[in-house]
């Protein structure tokens, strides 16, 4: 009997607790028959020059202390990969289908990350924080510029513990959305998890800001039922690539919020109401000034709003 190919899930990891819960996070959403998951691991390392010091006073007062680092670093890292095989063990993942790299630093750690990212992974997933508050910092804005400059496969980025399997979809006309979809269908469509797909209606007095005087709330019901008509068929297109997958009707749900309010702040709240572990956004390339505007880094400012989740961003 043939075997169902593997998607290769790049897991960036840096042997701190997040990065631990997205690897649990990593394993569980992922169905574990068809996914091979990565820990890429890139150390600070030393150059060669480092070892050609050993004539150096200075340094010679200073090279136990230097090694002793390296030691602990690397004790860190062995004791985390031993953590990160148990829970995937626990979660079903054959012993083939989990695989480690490390490697020294090279050209930067988001670089080097980008740069693994190519050999034939299907998404990247990263912890938001790092292992104390200095590095949550320096981890938190790596996680961003990974999600930024990873455009050719999605981006995971896992806050806290994320406890549930329910997916919320923010949904829109764009090729990135319907992309965020297809991703979804790829990547965890085989576990069969609830997914919804939530597309939101702003109301049309926030398109004539510019005609104060002009009063069109009394026409938002008649706006709103022929916009929700117009939008349907996107909204069906991205039920059957869901389907297709093999998620079941009745574990998709779809959903229109009519909001005069922040669409961002609007998909948060859905998400903490519904207790959806993961947000899949995609992210548009090109938008207008005024739809920039109005929409602000959609993605970059849920992911600086993460609790307890997941955002999947997807270009």
């Amino acid at each position: 009997m043939k075997k169902t190919p593997r998607r290769k899930i790049l897991l960036a990891v840096d042997g701190s607790d997040q990065a631990l819960e997205a690897v649990r996070y990593a394993g569980g959403m992922m169905p574990v028959d068809r996914t091979e998951i990565t820990l890429f691991y890139v150390g600070t390392g030393f150059p060669e020059v480092f070892w050609d010091m050993n004539g150096n006073p200075l340094y010679r007062s200073k090279k136990k202390k230097v090694m002793g680092w390296l030691a602990k670093s690397q004790l860190v890292m062995g004791e985390f990969k031993e953590k990160a095989y148990k829970i995937l063990e626990d979660l079903g993942f054959e012993e083939d289908a989990v695989n480690t790299s490390t490697q020294a630093r090279k050209t930067g750690i988001v670089k080097d990350i980008i740069q693994e990212s190519y050999r034939d992974y299907s998404a990247v997933v990263i912890g938001r924080t790092g292992m104390s508050r200095l590095k949550d910092v320096v981890i938190g804005s790596m996680a961003r510029k990974v999600a930024y400059k990873v455009k050719h496969i999605p981006t995971v980025i896992v806050a806290g513990k994320p406890v549930f399997r329910k997916i919320l979809i923010a949904l829109d006309e764009s090729i990135e959305s319907m992309r965020a979809v297809s991703s979804v269908a790829a990547l965890a469509g085989a576990g069969n998890p609830e997914v919804t797909l939530c597309h939101c209606l702003l109301p049309p007095s926030l398109f004539h800001i510019h005609d104060r005087s002009k009063d069109i709330d009394a026409d938002d019901e008649e706006w709103r039922v022929y916009h929700e008509n117009r939008f349907r068929p996107y909204m069906q297109e991205a039920v059957q690539r869901l389907v297709e997958a093999g998620i079941s009707t009745d574990r998709i749900e779809k959903k229109f919020v009519f909001t005069r309010g922040n669409v961002i702040h609007e998909i948060i709240d859905i998400s903490h109401s519904g207790d959806f572990s993961t947000i899949v956004v995609g992210r548009r390339e090109e938008a207008g000034f005024f739809e920039s505007y109005l929409r602000g880094r959609f993605s970059d400012k849920i992911i600086q709003s993460l609790e307890d989740r997941a955002v999947w961003v997807i270009s």
